[in-house]
């Protein structure tokens, strides 16, 4: 009678045994298998992006920098609107070798399905301007690139305001203070770079008060100076602006409000100037 209890205890403890042992291993398949899954899907390929042109619209402020090869350098200041329906219209300012007009045109664009442009307006000095272009952060910036045989021009837009809607800006929304960096060239200094701070106090919503301190490098050759002057913006978010230096120049100015005040691009005025640069809030 032992032996009968002995074996058939023996019996069920093998038995458990194995319904513990196929237990752990289905557990522990079904972990590999979530594991497998996950690290699957952490390596997918990202989703391609899809854009059309009512992603790249808007109105747009933006810079470009660049050289017409054999020239001289070529500076941009300004804004585009981009319509849903491919339309296109353009206000900046553009420097070529130190000459500054105010370029006004219209023209056309188109965006394709992977999120890359094209288009193009026409000039009265340059005949038809055309460009190629990435849109990036859902539709908030294109990066730009000028196609033009003989011109080497890129830069950035930023989008100030929603398609079928008008900038709206003053200078309660530049006030404040400001760091800021400069580079290019003025008439008897080929190779200028300038870091620096400046603030802004309003006198109305259109105009206001300059001040800054900077450190300029002329051809290698660092000196600091102090600035005063006076702004004006326009609805646009376009503006322009004017200031004496410590070291007796008095300096003239274009400028492009973008992000809401957060970001302004700068562009040198004078003739034979061709300076640009980025002013970022810092207060």
């Amino acid at each position: 009678m032992k032996r009968i209890i002995i074996a058939t205890f023996s019996f069920c403890l093998t038995i458990g045994l194995f319904v513990v042992a196929g237990n752990q291993f289905s557990h522990h398949n079904t972990a590999r298998a979530q594991a497998d899954q996950a690290q699957s899907e952490n390596h997918a390929p990202p989703q391609r992006p899809r854009c059309s042109n009512r992603t790249a619209s808007g109105t747009y402020g933006y810079r470009m920098n660049g050289t017409i090869i054999g020239l001289g350098p070529f500076l941009v200041n300004g804004y585009f609107v981009h319509n849903p329906d491919g339309t296109t219209r353009i206000h900046a300012y553009g420097t070529i070798n130190g000459q500054i007009d105010l370029v006004e045109a219209t023209g056309t664009f188109t965006t394709n399905d992977d999120c890359t442009g094209t288009g193009k307006f026409l000039t009265p000095a340059l005949g038809f301007i055309t460009y190629y272009f990435v849109v990036t952060d859902g539709g908030n910036q294109l990066d730009i690139l000028n196609t033009n045989p003989g011109i080497a021009l890129q830069g950035v837009g930023r989008r100030i305001a929603l398609a079928g809607r008008r900038p709206n800006c003053d200078s309660r929304m530049i006030a404040g203070h400001y760091s800021y960096r400069l580079e290019g060239n003025i008439p008897g200094v080929p190779n200028l770079a300038s870091v620096g701070y400046f603030t802004h106090t309003p006198y109305d919503r259109v105009n206001g008060k300059m001040s800054a301190f900077d450190t300029n490098s002329f051809n290698g050759q660092i000196l600091p100076r102090s600035s005063q002057g006076t702004f004006k913006i326009n609805s646009d978010c376009t503006g322009t602006g004017n200031y004496g230096d410590s070291l007796g120049n008095t300096i003239n100015y274009v400028f492009m409000v973008v992000d809401g005040g957060n970001q302004i691009y700068l562009q040198g005025a004078d003739p034979g100037t061709n300076v640009h640069g980025l002013a970022t809030r810092s207060q």
